[in-house]
Parts: C-alpha cells; sequence; structure tokens
C-alpha cells in the first residue's frame, strides 16, 4: 500500500489517533463542566463564547439533547488551551474539598465542644493556640442555653462560624509555616479520633 511503511502505522493512522485523543480529552473536559456546581463555572475565568455555550448546554434537561450540547461544549473546547482550563478546574476543585474538609472538621469540634464541655476546650486549645484570642467558652455557653431551651441554634451557628475561621486561618497565616502545617495536622488528628 501506499504510503504504510511495514513498521508500523502510517502518518494518517497517527494522526487520526492523535485526533482522536484530542476529542476525547475534551469530551471529558465538557462532561467535567457540564457535571460542576454553578458557582465553581463562575471561579473558571471562561470566555464569553464558550459560556454562552456551556450555559446553552447546561439549560437542557432531556438526556439525549444534553449529551448532543455536550459534544457540542466538547467541540468548542478543542479551539481553546486545555491543558489551562484544566488546571483551573483542578485548583479549584482542590479547593472544594479542602473547604469540605474544613467544615467537617469544625463541625466535629462543635459537637466536641458542645458535648464534652471544659475537657475538649483544652483540648482545642492545645491543638489551635491562636484560638485564645476568641471568647470560646461565652459562645459554647450561649449555645448550650439555646440547646437546652429548644430555641433556633443562633449561637451555634456562630460558634461554628469562629471555629470555620479559626480551621482556615492557619494556611493564610504567613508567618512561621512549619508550626502552622505541624498544628494543622495535629487539629485534623484530634478532630479525626471522635469521628
Amino acid at each position: 500500500m501506499a504510503g504504510q511503511d511495514d513498521d508500523g502505522p502510517s502518518r494518517r493512522q497517527l494522526a487520526r489517533a492523535q485526533t482522536r485523543k484530542a476529542g476525547d480529552r475534551s469530551a471529558r473536559v465538557a462532561h467535567t463542566l457540564m457535571a460542576v456546581h454553578a458557582s465553581v463555572l463562575g471561579k473558571l475565568d471562561l470566555d464569553e463564547d464558550l459560556r454562552r455555550v456551556l450555559d446553552r448546554a447546561r439549560a437542557v434537561t432531556s438526556h439525549i439533547a444534553r449529551r448532543r450540547e455536550e459534544r457540542t461544549l466538547a467541540g468548542a473546547l478543542r479551539r481553546i488551551d486545555l491543558a489551562a482550563l484544566e488546571g483551573r478546574l483542578a485548583r479549584v476543585q482542590a479547593t472544594g474539598v479542602a473547604d469540605q474538609r474544613q467544615v467537617r472538621l469544625a463541625e466535629t469540634w462543635r459537637a466536641r465542644l458542645l458535648d464534652d464541655g471544659p475537657t475538649a476546650l483544652t483540648e482545642f486549645y492545645a491543638a489551635v493556640p491562636d484560638a485564645r484570642s476568641i471568647p470560646l467558652p461565652q459562645l459554647i455557653a450561649d449555645a448550650l442555653r439555646e440547646r437546652a431551651s429548644g430555641r433556633p441554634p443562633g449561637a451555634g451557628r456562630a460558634l461554628f462560624r469562629q471555629l470555620f475561621a479559626l480551621m482556615k486561618a492557619p494556611p493564610d497565616d504567613g508567618d512561621a509555616d512549619g508550626e502552622d502545617e505541624a498544628d494543622a495536622g495535629g487539629e485534623a488528628d484530634v478532630g479525626d479520633d471522635d469521628t
């Protein structure tokens, strides 16, 4: 055959394989973009044309029509730099996972502080030294009073917000990164023991 070497695939076969791989990659990214939450899309900094195609595709509810729109989105993705978009998407998703972990850790500490009392507070102060600057005992007492009286958990939510802010604080603090990472590891270990 003309154009085919006996040693391996022809240039045409290689080009088709490369095109197929690029199409599969853009289809995977399109599927991911169709599945992510709308708040994540706002953080991706997509250009107007791509965002318009994506919004139109996400608005479709019929399964077959949605698959067709997903393929259209994949075609639009082939015209942009997929590596940069995948990098931004990975960073946003990694941030979301870290936030979920912090939420679970704050929920665990709130439950322990309300259920175990002073012993849990002592452990929390040992795990998170920055917490001493916040009036946690007062927040805990208010939350316990609310719980006992059956009122809506306003103070419990305030306690959670304070704990969540403390869980977020170590990565933002740039003074002593080694000490902050050790503290973050300690609070994760202490919080994970009771879950």
